[in-house]
């Protein structure tokens, strides 16, 4: 399977950032546990006989594209779910070890903290998408997309207040304030 891989300057300039700010062993981690998300879903995929056709790294994540015909809502799910469990189950198999090494720790906590932010009901993310693939297989298109626009406007509302709180009182979470400032950017305006 030949998959195109782009990436946007905006990923290039995010890396560089990541890079230049964060220690080591936690950027190690991070993008180990971003690239076997990936690679469950590529995995997903295979098994499922989807097709890909690309990957678009932007500064959301990745984003694979499928190759020719549309798939069901069942495989669309399967497809989307394959990612953050797959990070979960490292999360599983790592964490008895988590104690032994802070770069075990580290790849624990980023597989944890993907899966479940994959899992929100954004669209563009995992969640959003299997969201978005249980409801259209009950309810017609329009509302089943006004509902899940509503619903990633209330959860990118609740990240970003969870961020403000969290920056007034550790001072701390400035990724995260930004990442939820960009979020809403990128997907509502």
């Amino acid at each position: 399977m030949k998959l195109n891989i782009s990436v946007s300057p905006a990923t290039l300039l995010l890396l560089f950032c990541m890079i230049a700010t964060t220690p080591p062993g936690q950027l190690c981690a991070c993008l180990l546990a971003a690239l076997l998300h990936e690679l469950g879903h590529i995995a997903a995929a295979k098994l499922l006989g989807i097709n890909l056709a690309g990957m678009k790294l932007d500064v959301l994540g990745a984003r694979l594209n499928t190759a020719g015909k549309l798939y069901s809502y069942s495989s669309v799910i399967l497809l989307c779910l394959a990612g953050p469990m797959t990070n979960l189950l490292c999360f599983a198999l790592a964490f008895p070890f988590s104690g032994v090494h802070s770069a075990v720790y580290e790849f624990c906590y980023s597989s944890l903290s993907l899966c479940v932010l994959n899992l929100i009901p954004v669209q563009g993310f995992d969640g959003g998408r299997i969201l978005h693939g249980i409801l259209a297989g009950f309810l017609p298109p329009n509302p089943a997309e006004r509902i899940c626009t509503a619903l990633s406007f209330a959860s990118i509302l609740t990240l970003w207040l969870l961020s403000v709180w969290l920056l007034l009182r550790t001072s701390g979470a400035l990724t995260l304030f930004v990442f939820s400032c960009c979020l809403f950017g990128m997907l509502f305006i």
